[in-house]
C-alpha cells in the first residue's frame, strides 16, 4: 500500500522503521480506550466542570459549595456535576439529607494530569 502512496522522503524511513501505517495503527490505543479518553475530553470541555473537578480533588463537597464557589445556579450545577458522574470523574455519596461529591480514582488523576 505505502508503494500506492507517495509520501516525502523525509518521514518513509522512519515511518517504515515503525513497521508502516499497521505498526503504528497496532501501537494506538484500542477503541474502548479511545472511546474513554473522548469521554473524559468531553466532561472537561467546559471550564465549571473542569474548576468542579480541581476543588473535589481538594475537598469533597455539597452541591451547595459548589453553587456559592462558582456562581451557577443549582440546575446548572447538577446538570455539570451530571456530565461529570456519567464520565466516571466523580461520584456522590448520601449523607443526611445531603449528596457529598468526591473526586473517582480516574478524577483525580485527571486533575493531577491537567494540574
Amino acid at each position: 500500500m505505502m508503494e500506492e502512496i507517495e509520501i516525502p522522503d523525509s518521514i518513509r524511513c522512519e515511518l517504515e522503521e515503525k513497521g508502516g501505517l499497521n505498526g503504528i495503527t497496532e501501537s494506538l490505543p484500542d477503541d474502548q480506550t479511545i472511546k474513554d479518553i473522548v469521554l473524559v475530553a468531553r466532561a472537561l470541555s467546559d471550564p465549571v466542570r473542569v474548576k468542579v473537578l480541581f476543588a473535589l480533588s481538594v475537598q469533597p463537597m455539597c452541591v451547595c459549595l459548589l453553587v456559592v464557589m462558582t456562581g451557577y445556579a443549582y440546575s446548572k450545577m447538577s446538570y455539570h456535576l451530571s456530565v461529570l458522574k456519567e464520565d466516571n470523574l466523580v461520584y456522590a455519596r448520601q449523607e443526611g439529607n445531603y449528596l457529598i461529591y468526591y473526586p473517582t480514582d480516574l478524577g483525580r488523576r485527571v486533575a493531577l494530569w491537567i494540574g
